[in-house]
């Protein structure tokens, strides 16, 4: 009788691991079109052999685990990229934007307001008593002071909306860190009692794929199938355990003659930095801290330099005005948001609008037509190096139009280098999901072969049973 009882549950334990595995071809075909599913396998061993006269007898199958197919390495490799593009494709963002504003070539363009400019103090050199041209060398100059206005109050704006982008990112980065360590204690909880979590597995692997994308954060294993999530070196997700970040100030930075707030990204507990430099978040902190920075400085050192070098000339010559004066300073301010129309004479009136008459042509209070310093005005444009009256130079040697066409030159090249980038690494992350999908994804072609194999094994199962349910009632029979 113990025979035929071994030989019944042999066939029990046959029908439930075919079962079992039938539920998981089930579950893999219903998730073939799942996103980030990874295919399940049920691993079927060999229960405890049972010592008998003869030797050790089978005992028939069980399911050991439930694996869940996927390559940690390709994992690996998609989170870096998932980061580089991240961090490019924010970085293309940010520059195509700050390559907008300069619109470059365009009637509109700051170049073209630099030229006319100059080119009206030539015209004026050809007629330097003429009201109409002096009208247009003011209005010219004006011109030129709106376009500085207008760029660096649309790179000002541009800037000031970063620490919200910022800050945004960040919380989600605290939201995900949550939910990988919530996660964790879940899928450590079932490791520990001998199940299987898959599916939670997968719920997680998106969650820190995602997190790739948006910092630069490394993996590595913990127990019981815990993962630990870094953030440039600082753990920031563990098993029921997060760090939460958060955005602040930092000290003011002088970046290209100007100075700039700067923001860090600290712990919420102890206030440590964190070296946030890849992914979205990365790109972001990176571009307010120095990306536009380094524009609007070097665009405040051009609008500098022009009010400079004008005023050198300018204070140095003689208007229209009887009689005529000197000292007068075409523009003020000393940067691109400050620089303005001057042309006010110590003796105009308080409060006088900008008068032609002090437009200086003239380097002689006795020479009437004389142009010499509206010859030496229009051709500061293309003058190096330009000096200022204590002997500095400016703009590193640099013309005003060399030094304003290496600012376009290099905001152009950076936008078609980072565009390189995310063609490059869009390519590489989508080949890199190819080849996980060919690991874990779904093949209804095989789940259909398996099906099949699971549903004969479970009919013979059936049959066992029922043949020994036969061998039972002969034996009564015989009693």
């Amino acid at each position: 009788m113990s025979g035929i009882s071994q030989l019944l549950e042999t066939a029990r334990r046959a029908l439930m691991a075919q079962q079992y595995g039938m539920s998981v071809t089930g579950h893999n075909i219903a998730n073939a079109g799942t996103t980030g599913y990874s295919r399940q396998r049920a691993d079927l061993a060999t229960t405890a052999p049972l010592q008998t006269a003869y030797g050790f007898l089978g005992t028939g199958v069980t399911v050991q685990t439930v694996s869940r197919l996927r390559d940690r390495f390709i994992d690996q490799q998609i989170r870096s990229a998932n980061n580089t593009l991240g961090l490019a494709a924010s970085d293309y963002r940010i520059l195509s934007q700050i390559e907008a504003i300069f619109n470059e070539p365009s009637d509109a363009s700051l170049s073209t307001g630099l030229s006319q400019f100059f080119a009206a103090w030539q015209d004026l050199s050809t007629n330097p008593e003429d009201a109409v041209t002096r009208n247009v060398v003011l209005a010219q100059g004006q011109a030129l002071t709106d376009a500085f206005h207008r760029l660096s109050g649309q790179l000002t704006t541009q800037r000031n909306a970063l620490p919200g982008e910022l800050t945004e990112r960040i919380e989600r980065i605290n939201a995900l860190a949550r939910e990988i360590s919530d996660l964790n204690v879940t899928i450590g909880t079932g490791m520990t009692n001998g199940q299987g979590a898959g599916d939670l597995q997968d719920l997680r692997d998106s969650k820190i794929a995602e997190l790739s994308g948006l910092a630069n954060i490394t993996v590595s294993g913990g127990n019981n199938g815990a993962v630990l999530v870094s953030l440039g070196g600082t753990l920031i997700a563990g098993s029921g355990t997060v760090l939460a970040l958060k955005v602040t100030s930092g000290e003011p930075a002088t970046i290209a003659g100007t100075s700039f707030e700067q923001l860090r990204v600290v712990t919420v507990s102890g206030g440590f930095d964190v070296d946030l430099h890849g992914g979205e978040a990365g790109s972001i902190l990176k571009s307010f801290n120095s990306t536009l920075p380094d524009a609007m400085g070097r665009l405040d050192q051009l609008a500098g330099a022009i009010v400079e070098a004008v005023n050198q000339q300018h204070t140095a010559g003689y208007g229209r005005q009887q009689p005529p004066r000197t000292g007068v300073r075409f523009f003020m301010g000393t940067d691109a948001a400050s620089m303005a129309i001057d042309l006010t004479d110590p003796s105009d009136a308080p409060g006088s609008n900008p008068s032609i008459d002090n437009i200086a042509a003239s380097s002689s209070p006795a020479a009437a037509g004389d142009n010499s310093i509206a010859l030496l005005i229009s051709g500061i444009l293309d003058k190096r190096p330009l000096v200022t009256s204590g002997g500095v130079t400016l703009l590193d040697g640099l013309s005003l139009s060399e030094f304003y066409n290496q600012i376009v030159t290099d905001i152009g090249s950076s936008v078609n280098a980072t565009g390189a980038i995310v063609t490059s690494q869009e390519l590489f992350v989508s080949q890199l999901t190819a080849q996980q999908e060919a690991i874990a994804g779904v093949s209804l072609d095989e789940e259909m072969a398996n099906m099949i194999k699971f549903q004969n094994a479970f009919d013979a199962a059936a049959k066992m049973v029922s043949t020994v349910n036969e061998m039972y009632t002969t034996i009564l029979e015989m009693v």
